[in-house]
């Protein structure tokens, strides 16, 4: 099986890629944390979701997220 560890230098919104923290982590907007999601404030306006998500946290501007599971590296594993 093959490993790749891809490091995150921010968080971005899932629906429209927006830059929502800075390289430590520190958010730059207010955003919306679901389980599996993260929106900005206008997506999470515009485009709610057809079913309920489970929220996680409310991340307020300024807020260091860079103990939660945002911060974690993606990982990815291949079968051989």
């Amino acid at each position: 099986m093959t490993r790749t560890v891809i490091p995150k230098d921010c968080i971005v919104c899932d629906v429209c890629n927006k830059q929502l923290s800075d390289s430590q982590f520190i958010a730059l907007d207010y955003c919306f944390w679901y389980e599996g999601w993260l929106y900005c404030n206008d997506c999470n306006k515009e485009h709610k979701p057809m079913r309920e998500l489970k929220l996680i946290m409310e991340i307020q501007k300024g807020q260091d997220v860079s103990n939660t599971d945002l911060a974690l590296p993606i990982i990815m594993e291949f079968g051989d």
